[in-house]
Formats: C-alpha cells, sequence, structure tokens
C-alpha cells in the first residue's frame, strides 16, 4: 500500500502499485496470508476491471472492459515514463468506461503529481463518498493527511456579477454554472477572472490567493448604453452650422467691402484725370481706397481661416467612449475576507 506523505512526491514505484491495485479484479477480495510478522505488498498484477453494465448487452460491456483494461495498462507505462499529464487523461478514461471506486484513489494521485491540487481534492472527496464503509480505517487516514497536505495549496474563492447569466472565465476557461453561484475549491496561485455578458462591456480581473485564503470577488459590468460616443452626424451638425453663420458673415463683408472699394478706387481714378482737382481730394481719395482693400483682405482671410476650421471640426469625431463612472468596461469590486 502507499504511504501518503504529500510532501509534493509519490513513490513511482509505490504509486504504480497503487493504480494496478485499483483496476486488480482480486483487489477487493485480497487477504495477507497469515504470519507473525507483517508480509511484505504483493506485487501487483494488472488485469482487466470489471465491465460496466450496458444497454446494449453483455457483449458491449465486455468491449468497454477490455478497453478500459488497454487504456489502464498505458496509462501505467506512461505514468512509469513520467508523462503524468497523458496517464492521467488514459486513467480517467478507463475509470469512464468501467468505473471502479479504487481507481479515483489513484486519478487523484496522478493530479497530485501534475500540481492540480484542487482537483485532486475533489477526486478524493468522491473516492470517500463512492467507497463508503468499504474503504479501509488506514486508507482514510492516508486520505485524511492528503487532505491536510492539499489544504496549504488550495484556496476557496466566491465569484459574483452585478448582472444575472453574465460568462465567467477562470484562466481562459468557462465556470461551471454550480461554481458560479458559489464558493468553489482552486489552486493557489495568480489567476485571470473575465465576465460578459449581452449589451455590456466585458471586466478583466487577475488575483493572486495564497493557500488557505477564502475570498469573494464581485465582477461589476458597466453597460454598453452608458458607454456610446455621440455620432459623427450629430457632432458635426453641432459643429458645423456655427461655423458656416461665421464663414458667411466674414465672407458678406468681403464682397460689400470689396465693392465699396471699386467705387472708391473709380472715384480716384476720376479725381487724376479731372483738371483742376486738387491734391487734397486725390490723397483723401486714395487713402479711403486703401483702407477700404485692407479690409477686405481681412474680411477675405478671415471667411477662409474660419470655413477652414469649421470643416475641420466637422469631420473630426472622438472615438473615445465615455461613461458616467468615468470608467472603461467597469472595475470589479474585489472583497477579501478569511484568514491569512
Amino acid at each position: 500500500m502507499i504511504s501518503t506523505t504529500f510532501g509534493l512526491r509519490v513513490g513511482l514505484a509505490s504509486a504504480v502499485a497503487a493504480l494496478a491495485l485499483a483496476f486488480a479484479a482480486e483487489d477487493a477480495r485480497a487477504a495477507p496470508p497469515a504470519s507473525a510478522s507483517p508480509s511484505p505488498s504483493p506485487s501487483p498484477s494488472p488485469s482487466a476491471p470489471a465491465a460496466a453494465a450496458s444497454p446494449a448487452g453483455p457483449a458491449a460491456g465486455a468491449q468497454a472492459g477490455e478497453e478500459a483494461s488497454t487504456r489502464f495498462k498505458r496509462g501505467l507505462q506512461l505514468f512509469d515514463e513520467g508523462d503524468y499529464a497523458l496517464a492521467l487523461v488514459e486513467f480517467e478514461r478507463a475509470y469512464q468506461l468501467a468505473p471502479n471506486y479504487r481507481a479515483l484513489y489513484n486519478i487523484g494521485l496522478v493530479n497530485v503529481q501534475l500540481g492540480r491540487y484542487a482537483d485532486a481534492t475533489r477526486t478524493f472527496n468522491r473516492y470517500l463518498h463512492d467507497g463508503g464503509d468499504e474503504i479501509t480505517a488506514a486508507r482514510k487516514a492516508e486520505v485524511a493527511s492528503a487532505f491536510a497536505e492539499l489544504k496549504l495549496r488550495t484556496s476557496t474563492i466566491d465569484i459574483s456579477s452585478n448582472v444575472p447569466g453574465a460568462e465567467v472565465l477562470l484562466d481562459g476557461k468557462p465556470l461551471d454554472a454550480t461554481i458560479f453561484h458559489g464558493p468553489t475549491l482552486i489552486d493557489a496561485g495568480e489567476h485571470t477572472l473575465r465576465a460578459s455578458a449581452v449589451g455590456f462591456a466585458p471586466v478583466l480581473r487577475t488575483v493572486t490567493l495564497a493557500g488557505g485564503d477564502v475570498t469573494s470577488v464581485r465582477l461589476q459590468l458597466v453597460a454598453l448604453s452608458s458607454l456610446t460616443p455621440e455620432t459623427p452626424h450629430e457632432r458635426g451638425r453641432t459643429l458645423f452650422i456655427p461655423g458656416v453663420i461665421a464663414t458667411g458673415a466674414l465672407a458678406a463683408g468681403a464682397i460689400v467691402t470689396g465693392a465699396i472699394l471699386l467705387e472708391e478706387r473709380s472715384k480716384l481714378s476720376n479725381l487724376q484725370n479731372t483738371p483742376g482737382s486738387s491734391a487734397a481730394q486725390r490723397t483723401s481719395a486714395a487713402n479711403e481706397a486703401n483702407s477700404l482693400a485692407a479690409a477686405a483682405d481681412i474680411c477675405t482671410g478671415l471667411a477662409i481661416v474660419t470655413g477652414g476650421v469649421s470643416v475641420y471640426m466637422s469631420l473630426r469625431i472622438d472615438h473615445s467612449p465615455r461613461s458616467s463612472s468615468g470608467t472603461l468596461g467597469g472595475s470589479p469590486t474585489l472583497v477579501l475576507s478569511g484568514t491569512f
């Protein structure tokens, strides 16, 4: 039997022996020979697990049992090679084909090797539940010791959201609905939470949990309606109308001033061609024409500048969304509780 010392080390030979014994057909009936002193554990002798009952009949059940045995042996080989991830896949598939509560104990051991402490805890709990009174006191003591070590490597998190039915991802994987609506056990360490819902901006949060932490995280989503920027059409209309009025007024001023300038220049030309006109008259007419020319140039220049600025501001679109809270995507509320 395995001595369950969970200092993150599970002896390879002992683990393989336990895994083999889980599916050994004679495991439940095996008894150590009578002896005055303890005898060594028997060598593992893997055999086909008992075929699960199948609606298709005994033949289908026997076929499932044969495949389960094959996958179990493949899992042993992968475990021996140190490929624990693939070994776990094979062991779990064998359990699906031919359920045997003893296998849950060994699946839990492989989860420990992979650092999946929360999964190991859940698997050991299933093992105790399904095995019930058939589990020996010694094995129950080993599992209790495992729980004490796993508690130091797991944390409890309670996730909630202000939007019912929001989808929540934990480290990129969707959370089961039963997990989302109550506290759940996860591995200690850093985790990323993402919540999303139709009509709301998604929110992202990273939390770091130590072993034994009990944490509550509330993900606050913000409705997209409060983040909608004003449309280009509305913004353009607001800025374009004043610009047109100002440009038109300046352009009209330039036209009127130009017309008066033409009249003054004609008057100056007549004075210059009329005998007997005084120098003072000619000088006054020239000064008036120069002033009007300057005024016309100023109005024309301002009309051009105002028109250009008006067109630019009308076409310029501010894409940055605004919300009443002043934040994009909302800010989740993190509430920590429990003991350090």
